[in-house]
């Protein structure tokens, strides 16, 4: 249970509009923390496959991540004194406010195999503008429908992780649920994910005819698979202890103290899972924005197809966001993992474990490639260096060509994988040089006729 409360509500309507509109819905005593239960799988639920932008007809539904109110004693924003095991829920808008003892505004909240219907009485979690449930979202309009802030905050460090106080978010919470409701009403033991329909907003589907609209799969492209800390796919050891913190995705990550020295090294994790679609992965990391300062020195080890690789990131620099581990080509269905320890660059920093997700790439573009530079070399020779980038696969060969004097373009290096070579001139004169690319899924760039793409040379 939070050990924070929100701004009471005093019967004086003057007195009410005076405490409230500078303060929003809650007190600013403490940040909000979880009551330290998680549920055994902490990855985000999926969403069904094309979802349907809304149930004709019927009340949309999205699946949240739900936290238990507490707060006993105190008041709601509509006046209410919270009794033990009440219930209703709070949801992050102002908009959406019943009346005390009113039901104006009611969610159907299903969790597993028990479904309630409860009202509004409450403004929060985190913020109190964020209609995240309706198209006509009047704050937040970037994130998709059905996807709250306080989530953004947490799984991609959206608005730099604050709420709109200012508050790091350290649980990406959609709905607040009191006791009774959360205890009683959905058997609920600790903070996990459900589905909410809003009633308002069209017809009860019942828990039976619920559909999860949620349009978190606009957040990870279609295949993305992510393993988090505390899953199953993600093992771990200490030889002493792990230590957590609450923030993260999915509001929790482990955490250790770094050492440069392997001999010392107590703490190692693996995040694994089963590629079965072969093809382009980029493989990311997601850094938890709270805790010890963090290392700008952890080595990251990626297998794939049986061969490692060692990624070093800055885990300081890259706080709050998914740092790239690289992109990996899966030419066979296997097992892909990756694999961090406390041993790094830097020692006595903080190391932070929390998930890591294998993304789908889809190479769409050809390479673009450029000369680099023309350096004179002893003996009237010139090493010509030439260079290129490419969206997924990556380069696979070049070709070089040079032309005297504005003359027709003679191909120098075909199909080479080398950037650099020597070149001897035939004769005096200007020469131009220009180069083209291909990648590793054999799409070939035009050859560029840019002059920033191409350098020259005169040779007297």
């Amino acid at each position: 249970m939070r050990s924070w409360y929100r701004v009471g509500i005093f019967v004086s309507v003057v007195v009410t509009i005076l405490v409230l509109l500078p303060f929003g819905a809650r007190a600013q005593e403490a940040p909000p923390i979880s009551d330290g239960t998680q549920s055994g799988d902490n990855s985000a639920p999926q969403p069904t496959q094309a979802p349907p932008a809304f149930q004709q007809g019927y009340a949309p539904t999205y699946t949240v991540r739900a936290t238990r109110e507490g707060l006993v004693g105190k008041r709601t924003a509509n006046g209410y004194r919270i009794p033990e095991r009440a219930w209703f829920v709070a949801l992050p808008s102002w908009k959406v406010l019943s009346s005390q003892g009113g039901n104006e505004f009611q969610v159907r909240v299903t969790y597993e195999d028990k479904s309630i219907v409860v009202p509004v009485w409450d403004v929060g979690p985190w913020n109190t503008n964020d209609e995240y449930w309706t198209p006509e979202r009047r704050f937040y309009r970037d994130l998709p429908v059905g996807m709250p802030m306080a989530q953004a905050a947490v799984q991609f460090g959206y608005n730099g992780g604050l709420d709109m106080f200012g508050r790091k978010i350290t649980l990406g919470n959609g709905i607040d649920i009191a006791d009774g409701a959360f205890l009683d009403g959905l058997g609920m033991r600790r903070n996990d994910w459900v589905r909410v329909s809003f009633l308002w907003m069209g017809l009860d589907p019942g828990p039976q005819g619920q559909i999860d609209a949620s349009a978190s799969s606009a957040a990870y492209p279609a295949g993305t698979v992510i393993v988090d800390n505390g899953s199953q796919a993600y093992t771990s050891a200490a030889k002493v202890a792990w230590y957590d913190n609450f923030c993260g995705l999915n509001g929790k990550h482990d955490w250790t103290i770094g050492t440069i020295n392997p001999a010392t090294s107590e703490n190692t994790a693996t995040w694994s899972t089963q590629i079965n679609q072969i093809g382009y992965y980029e493989v990311m990391a997601f850094i938890p924005p709270c805790g010890r300062a963090a290392t700008r020195a952890a080595i990251y080890k990626v297998n794939t197809n049986g061969a490692e690789r060692d990624v070093w990131v800055d885990q300081a620099l890259q706080s709050g966001r998914w740092a790239s581990l690289g992109m990996y080509n899966m030419a066979n269905p296997g097992t892909s993992s990756v694999t961090l320890t406390d041993v790094t660059g830097d020692d006595a920093q903080g190391v932070r474990f929390d998930a890591v997700m294998w993304v789908p790439r889809y190479d769409t573009m050809p390479p673009v490639s450029w000369i680099q530079e023309i350096l004179p070399m002893a003996g009237g020779a010139y090493l010509v260096r030439w260079g290129g980038n490419d969206d997924v696969s990556g380069i696979n060969s070049y070709d070089v060509a040079y032309r005297l004097n504005g003359g027709e373009w003679v191909t120098w290096q075909g199909g080479t994988g080398a950037s650099e070579a020597l070149f001897s001139p035939p004769s005096k004169g200007e020469f131009q040089f220009r180069a083209r690319a291909r990648d590793w899924m054999g799409k070939e760039a035009a050859w560029s006729e840019d002059p920033v793409t191409m350098k020259s040379i005169v040779v007297p």
